[in-house]
């Protein structure tokens, strides 16, 4: 019997490939031993070195701690990484198919691997066409594979069908075996509305890739502030040059924060109890002595806790060593950039829409795996992916 081989694709860098990976292994999980399940990462763009130097992809790891899949081998799973400047070298190379060619046998040969397993989840990269100039686009990957493709689509009605129409039609042309769509970080509100116009007829009349395979819608997934949102570590690595105050080990640094708050108005004017929650993180700048005083006497007495101070404008101004005690004092998390408010809450806003699953998101996890049991059809799915 021969694996069947998913291959996990979206519509864009952080459309959720890794958290649908988790979520079908773990619904998969529950049905089939785990021993009888496997994972690849074919191709990574964002990669750590373990302690025995080797160099993985980042979402291979979080794979590896999260999944129920025994003993998983990294150095299999994540044969081919396009590290900083790999292109570049690639297009510079004199033995360009030497080169794809020796990196698509990496492929095949982790898949070798595992040749009894029962399903293989394979999470690709980026957009469908990522890769693509080393010949090793999503497409190309999930044809080499003899995959079935789930493409994650992202919420709203137009735009999701507008990105679907460049997405899918790739597909189309590269012959790949679209199966199946999942729509993720859906407004749940919405939910209703998106099942009513966007339907399997729908998709099948404009996207099917080939004649004989249907494509099957298999859920909405809302958006879940509480997966979505980083930590105060996660934007802390936003920034080229900063500096944290306090202990980035502590696990204050590695829970989801809520909403940023940037306070403007005259400090005696603030009202403070309606202007922060808990779980937000404040954006000042340095030099606002007032305001900032004020916060951090807030954050000591607030019944909840401050998800985390910024401050900001550090190229122009110094933070005192009195104000860096006072919030150790208080013990929440806080760095000092260089950008000013303006530039540090963009660099913010993109932190936020485009979080990944970090190695130490354990309760995030758990609201995943949940997810996929409430939102996904899994009954449609296990028909549609059956061993043979």
């Amino acid at each position: 019997m021969k694996p069947v081989i998913i291959y996990i694709s979206g519509a864009h860098q952080h459309s959720g490939k890794t958290v649908t990976s988790i979520g079908l292994l773990s619904l998969l999980s529950k049905i089939y031993p785990s021993e009888e399940l496997g994972y690849i990462k074919p191709v990574g763009q964002q990669v750590v070195k373990l302690e025995d130097g080797t160099i993985i992809d980042k979402d291979a790891q979080i794979i590896d701690k999260f999944s129920e899949i025994p003993a998983l081998d990294l150095k299999i799973i994540s044969p081919v990484q396009f590290p900083h400047a790999f292109t570049r070298d690639y297009l510079d190379s004199n033995i360009q198919e030497k080169v794809t060619q020796n990196l698509s046998d990496n492929i095949k040969n982790a898949l070798s691997f595992m040749k009894n397993k029962r399903y293989i989840i394979a999470e690709g990269t980026g957009h469908p066409g990522v890769g693509s100039i080393v010949g090793l686009s999503n497409a190309v990957v999930s044809n080499m594979m003899g995959a079935e493709i789930i493409y994650i689509a992202g919420g709203g009605i137009g735009r999701a069908i507008d990105r679907m129409e460049v997405d899918l039609s790739y597909f189309k042309h590269k012959g790949s075996r679209l199966r199946g769509i999942i729509f993720n970080k859906v407004i749940e509100d919405k939910i209703p509305t998106m099942k009513k116009y966007i339907t399997e007829d729908l998709i099948n009349k404009r996207f099917r890739s080939q004649p004989d395979l249907p494509v099957s819608i298999l859920g909405f997934l809302p958006k879940v502030k509480t997966i979505l949102n980083p930590s105060m570590n996660v934007l802390r690595k936003r920034f080229t040059n900063h500096k944290a105050i306090g202990n980035i080990q502590d696990n204050l640094w590695h829970k989801p924060v809520n909403n940023i708050k940037i306070l403007s108005l005259v400090s005696e004017v603030m009202d403070l109890d309606e202007l922060i929650d808990t779980g937000d993180i404040v954006l000042i700048a340095i030099m606002s002595r007032n305001r900032r005083s004020r916060i951090l006497k807030y954050a000591a007495k607030m019944k909840g806790r401050l998800g985390g101070l910024i401050l900001t404008s550090a190229k122009m101004y110094t933070l005192s060593s009195e104000i860096e005690e006072m919030i150790l004092d208080v013990g929440i998390p806080a760095f000092v950039v260089e950008e000013d408010t303006a530039g540090a809450e963009e660099i913010l806003l993109d932190a936020y829409a485009n979080t990944k699953l970090q190695i130490y998101d354990d309760k995030k996890v758990a609201e995943v795996k949940q997810l996929f049991e409430d939102y996904i059809d899994f009954d449609k799915f296990l028909k549609i992916f059956k061993p043979k």
